[in-house]
């Protein structure tokens, strides 16, 4: 086989390939130019930029000294007291030239009131004060009828409190009773003292006069006897009533009256035992017995003894 020879180029395509080559180089310079100019642009405005932000630095700056010294003098000159005297010369000559207004206002205000009535007909400023003082009288009664009716509120309610306090005074009454105070008397006979306590009769004693050791704990002190109740012993008046009975018969024998030292909490407990002693026709006494404030119940041949009653 042979081999064929190519045809030689034409040379319009050359030329072609020649002017394409050139305008190639000619969009490269352009956009080489265009970089270069915006680059030096932006550096120019960079540098604008920062040579402007100095400049007003500066004249923030040189304005803040300016206010300082401003400030400074002001203060100064107010602390002056020139100055001050002035202030106060000022605000008084305002208030001088403030009342000298009102004055002229009110010069002609009358003036012209004096303007008014002068040139007007007295039948007719007769008429004007007449119905001014009609006026005045209305409003006169109508204050004297206030007046009136304030008073007749003021009889009405004092009626309704009277009313009031006596109906209270009625059922006060109603819910109080008269309590006959107890006679006492002066007596020979010895005391037998019993405790009441927890809401139960501790005898100190018992029957036949001999120190009650099961229901109290006895300390004995420098011939001082200190007397402690043990809970959950004496005597329940609701329960143990016939040997309370019992207790309170055997004592009516003997020359004695009992005392029952009551505590706070143990009032109802005494008020039962006390109608047994009552109905066993015993005498007796009773104390009131604080123990915050007065103490641990003690006994001694020296002390207080409630007379019977």
């Amino acid at each position: 086989m042979n081999l064929r020879r190519r045809k030689p180029h034409d040379s319009l395509y050359m030329l072609l390939d020649t002017m394409c080559n050139a305008f190639g180089g000619i969009i490269l310079l352009a956009v080489l130019v265009v970089l270069l100019t915006s680059r030096e642009k932006t550096r120019r405005a960079t540098a604008a930029d920062s040579t402007e932000l100095q400049r007003r630095i500066a004249l923030a700056e040189t304005n803040l000294q300016q206010s300082l010294q401003l400030s400074a003098s002001l203060h100064a000159e107010a602390n002056d007291g020139r100055w001050k005297d002035q202030m106060s010369l000022l605000s008084t000559r305002q208030q001088l030239q403030n009342e000298l207004q009102q004055l002229r206002q009110l010069a002609a205000q009358n003036s012209q009131e004096i303007d008014a009535n002068a040139g007007s007909d007295p039948a007719d400023r007769m008429k004007k004060l007449d119905a001014q003082i009609a006026g005045e009288q209305v409003r006169k009664l109508a204050a004297q009828n206030k007046i009136a009716a304030a008073e007749e509120e003021k009889k009405s309610a004092a009626a309704r409190l009277a009313a009031a306090e006596k109906q209270m005074a009625e059922v006060a009454k109603l819910s109080q009773r008269d309590v006959r105070l107890p006679r006492e008397h002066d007596t020979d006979k010895p005391a037998a003292y019993i405790i009441v306590l927890y809401n139960r009769i501790y005898p100190c004693r018992n029957a036949d006069m001999t120190r009650n050791e099961i229901d109290i704990q006895w300390t004995d002190k420098d011939g001082v006897e200190h007397a402690e109740p043990r809970k959950n012993k004496g005597l329940d008046p609701l329960t143990d009533t016939s040997r309370l009975r019992a207790y309170f018969t055997a004592q009516a024998h003997n020359p004695v009256y009992v005392v029952f030292v009551t505590m706070p909490d143990s009032f109802p407990a005494f008020i039962q035992a006390k109608q047994l002693a009552v109905e066993a026709g015993l005498p007796y006494g009773w104390v009131p017995w604080r123990p915050a404030l007065d103490g641990p119940l003690s006994f001694s041949a020296t002390g207080y003894r409630p007379p019977p009653q």
